[in-house]
């Protein structure tokens, strides 16, 4: 396991789509620091870092002559997308849903293909674990865990984010899926440039709401996914409820492969005649699964395992 904290900055900011850096900075599963840099992009348009504010100048550390030498953000999608979607790396960053956003906008501007990931936010998960009402801006976190670094820097926003992180890990002594866990926090994804925020369910929704949240993000997903044929036409797929509100790799793969073939992703039993079970079922799975087996006797429905759609036998 690696983490991959990650920064961005705009040159400016009436145009998120202006990147000017990419700070990233990896670590190893202890969070040593095995390298650290920023990549110079050419923004290509005119400086404003006053945000949409006036009068809020914001020093970004920028060599203008060093940025215009630069590539532009075509030239480094490449190496983003192979740092940002690297097997066995974690992404994080501080208020990241920004940074994935200005990322959309960049591949929308030079119409490229999204980058396809999952991450976690280490603004949220500090306001967790500390319980304060609100999230703190990475300055503030910094002075409170004794980390120096010079903000608005995105190779130095990148690392204090990493050290947040490792302060949260080092302070807790639990691990970072375990601190995720005990949060209810999920991980934020980005998928076919559709943004879904790193949220902690705690006390905030029910079983139903999150099933809900779980049940929409698929329909969206479904919804942007583009049909290559009709080979499943005619099938409605329902997921084990863990496998639906998991947010893995796994699986958008498995949505992947039932919208493209022409099939439908259904929430109900009652609607389905594929279901699609996990090998390792939660309370919710076994309970469902009672009705699964009932309408799996009365020929209503067929129960597949996530490697058979994977291999399209269904």
């Amino acid at each position: 396991m690696r983490y991959l904290s990650f920064d961005i900055e705009a040159a400016n900011g009436y145009m998120p789509s202006s990147i000017c850096s990419v700070g990233v900075v990896v670590a190893d599963e202890s969070f040593n620091v095995l390298s650290r840099r920023n990549i110079w992009i050419n923004p290509k348009t005119k400086y404003n870092l006053n945000g949409t504010r006036e009068n809020v100048g914001i020093d970004l550390h920028l060599d203008k002559a060093l940025l215009d030498a630069s590539p532009d953000f075509a030239e480094v999608y490449p190496e983003l997308k192979r740092l940002l979607t690297a097997e066995g790396t974690l992404v994080l960053g501080h208020a990241v849903d920004a940074d994935v956003r200005m990322l959309n906008a960049a591949c929308d501007r030079y119409k490229l293909p999204g980058i396809d990931f999952r991450f976690v936010c280490s603004q949220l998960l500090y306001k967790m674990y500390r319980g304060d009402k609100d999230v703190k801006g990475l300055n503030k976190i910094a002075a409170d865990i004794g980390v120096e670094f010079q903000q608005h820097n995105s190779e130095e926003d990148a690392y204090a984010s990493m050290m947040t992180m490792k302060f949260l890990v080092g302070d807790s002594g639990l691990s970072v899926d375990e601190l995720l866990d005990k949060y209810r926090i999920r991980f934020g994804t980005n998928v076919n440039k559709q943004l879904f925020r790193p949220v902690s369910l705690l006390g905030q929704v029910s079983k139903k709401q999150i099933t809900q949240v779980a049940v929409q993000r698929i329909r969206d997903y479904c919804a942007t996914m583009p049909k290559r044929d009709n080979a499943w036409c005619g099938k409605a797929f329902a997921l084990a409820r863990s496998l639906e509100q998991s947010d893995s790799h796994e699986l958008w793969a498995v949505v992947t492969a039932i919208a493209s073939h022409g099939a439908k992703y259904c929430s109900k039993l009652a609607k389905c005649n594929v279901y699609v079970a996990t090998d390792k079922p939660t309370p919710t799975d076994v309970n469902r699964q009672v009705h699964v087996a009932r309408m799996e006797e009365q020929g209503l429905l067929k129960v597949v395992s996530v490697a058979d759609v994977l291999n399209g036998n269904v």
